[in-house]
């Protein structure tokens, strides 16, 4: 079946490619590939810093009216809102994104009788903190889990995913899951960082090393290619083919390793305006909602 969506076509299916990079500026990747000659290990060591700090940006315009409605508290330092009563529901921001960015999903979920939790990662929106990373990030997730007391379902967006996909693997337990724009593999985003900064292969390997062993996890470790076929719970991964930050071939690869797992792919919407599309945000509304329509249909 196909359907128009308000901005582009949504294409349902079953279950590294082109990107644009941002550089730095000239003279920055001069001197960072100057230094990377000169000073390897120095370099890594900003590098691998630089790699990990994230950068808080201003919500659009109305974009936190929702937290009018929204009962907020503080967790290890994260910023939460709660909307609604009944099974949980929790949103996921991906990498600098806020909680507020997934707000068009509040009022559906609601609606139907799901208890609303979005939150701020440490690093991120109202939250402490300057650093995080893909682990950190999940450690977060598992946190927030914590202090609910458990979630029936996720939706979460970009690192949100594969955050997500990483705490599965170390126990998260949810009954329904929606990614929307997730991508899979942290050694092609230092890959970019790399690059963008330009700096040299072995600097580069030298980042890789300081984060892991930092982290105390191998990159390898955190790919959900590798991870997606462990996975038993109900999936869906809705992905734009116009996604410059992550490539939609991304997207389709996790439902094709993920057992059972459904795809839709969308066109014109990028990696931040799916958020805010209508038929996307029904789709994943409809799919966390999926076994209640089934009782009720029964």
């Amino acid at each position: 079946m196909t359907t128009a969506a308000a901005h582009g076509l949504i294409e349902p299916q079953k279950s590294t490619n082109v990107r644009i990079q941002r550089s730095a500026p000239a003279w920055v990747q001069t001197g960072f590939s100057n230094a990377s000659r000169v000073a390897p290990g120095i370099t890594s060591a900003v590098v691998a810093r630089l790699f990990r700090t994230t950068r808080r940006s201003a919500p659009r315009l109305g974009e936190r009216d929702i937290l009018q409605s929204a009962t907020g508290w503080r967790v290890a330092g994260m910023q939460l809102w709660s909307w609604g009563e009944g099974p949980t529901v929790l949103l996921i921001h991906g990498w600098n994104g806020r909680a507020t960015q997934l707000g068009a999903m509040v009022g559906p979920l609601v609606a139907r009788g799901y208890r609303v939790v979005a939150f701020d990662a440490i690093g991120h929106g109202d939250s402490v903190g300057k650093q995080s990373s893909l682990p950190e990030f999940a450690n977060c997730i598992r946190q927030v889990v914590d202090e609910l007391g458990g979630v029936y379902g996720v939706i979460a967006h970009s690192l949100g995913g594969a955050a997500t996909t990483f705490a599965l693997a170390y126990g998260l337990q949810v009954e329904r899951a929606v990614f929307i724009s997730p991508p899979a593999d942290p050694r092609e985003f230092l890959k970019i960082f790399g690059g963008a900064l330009g700096v040299n292969d072995d600097v580069r390997t030298r980042v890789k090393a300081r984060v892991e062993s930092r982290l105390g996890v191998p990159m390898e470790e955190m790919q959900a290619f590798a991870i997606a076929p462990t996975m038993r719970i109900p999936l869906l991964v809705i992905h734009d083919r116009d996604d410059k930050e992550v490539p939609f071939q991304i997207g389709r690869g996790i439902a094709q390793a993920w057992p059972g797992a459904e795809l839709i792919i969308t066109r014109g919407l990028g990696h931040q305006r799916i958020l805010r599309d209508e038929t996307v945000r029904d789709a994943a509304v409809s799919f966390v909602d999926a076994e209640e329509q089934q009782k009720n249909a029964a």
